[in-house]
């Protein structure tokens, strides 16, 4: 019986997206789909002049790492500076809030808060501040992406205060702070030399995963996110989604790289974190 479990697990969790690859492949190389017509490296050869997909990848990587950056100094901020409001009621309970909604609920949260007649360009015109609506900045559906990295801010800092605040006390930190003291250290020496990269190195694992999870994003760039640029997720989906079958493949093969990249790259941070694990 454990034997059928163990591989049915094992179908689910390598079987599936493995068979999902080998179809990808299939469409990029002509030999898969209803464009099949036999082996071509025809998309491959084209994918260099995919100036739109560069584009794309780079304000991608531009939200994951702004995002991910972002709410990582927060936490860190609240877990090595405000231990006592940490452990103070109802502080510790409100960081489980934003953990409770879907990304879908939060982004349409922040359409309805940030938009030009959202409630804070309202309150902005009835304090007099501007003369309309439309005065307001445009703080989503715009080129810098503010919008997206807001929402992915909003519901990666409680999460990554929580890690922080759980390794914090697993690695005995307020007493590596108090014998630093006695050794002479200030404060911030010891959250920039001894706090802040034991945390991190610990969390590097999650962060990474976060960052990739950031990165194919749906949802939140849909809502909140313009039709140029767009990240990868939005990307990819158009071109499968779109009328002409010929955007097929180099949809797929787009996907099919996107994907064995993010693999290699958990790979790669998973065996560095266990060779410097601490």
């Amino acid at each position: 019986m454990n034997r059928v479990i163990l591989s049915f697990y094992a179908l689910l969790i390598a079987g599936l997206p493995l068979a999902g690859l080998i179809n990808a492949l299939g469409y990029s190389v002509g030999i898969g789909g209803p464009l099949a017509t036999g082996f071509t490296t025809q998309y491959w050869q084209q994918l260099s002049t995919e100036t739109s997909l560069l584009v794309s990848l780079a304000f991608s990587l531009y939200v994951a790492i702004s995002s991910v950056g972002l709410a990582l100094l927060i936490a860190l901020a609240l877990v090595l500076n405000r231990q006592r409001m940490l452990r103070r009621w109802p502080f510790p309970a409100l960081l489980y809030v934003p953990l409770l909604f879907p990304s879908l609920v939060v982004a349409f949260y922040l359409f309805q808060l940030l938009s030009g007649s959202g409630w804070i360009s309202r309150m902005v015109v009835a304090l007099g501040l501007t003369q309309t609506p439309a005065d307001f900045p445009n703080l989503i559906q715009d080129g810098a992406g503010l919008g997206i990295i807001s929402a992915q801010v909003v519901m990666a800092f409680p999460l990554f205060t929580l890690l922080f605040d759980g390794l914090y006390t697993d690695a005995r930190l307020d007493e590596l702070r108090s014998l630093t003291r006695t050794l002479g250290a200030s404060e911030g020496q010891f959250n920039r030399k001894v706090a802040a990269p034991i945390l991190l190195r610990r969390a590097a694992p999650t962060l990474v995963l976060y960052a990739i999870a950031v990165l194919g994003a749906y949802d939140v760039p849909l809502l909140l996110g313009r039709n140029y640029p767009q990240m990868l997720s939005v990307f990819i989906t158009a071109r499968l989604q779109r009328f002409d079958l010929a955007d097929l493949p180099m949809g797929y093969l787009i996907g099919f790289l996107l994907t064995v990249g993010l693999m290699i790259v958990i790979y790669r941070t998973t065996r560095w974190t266990q060779r410097h694990a601490l």
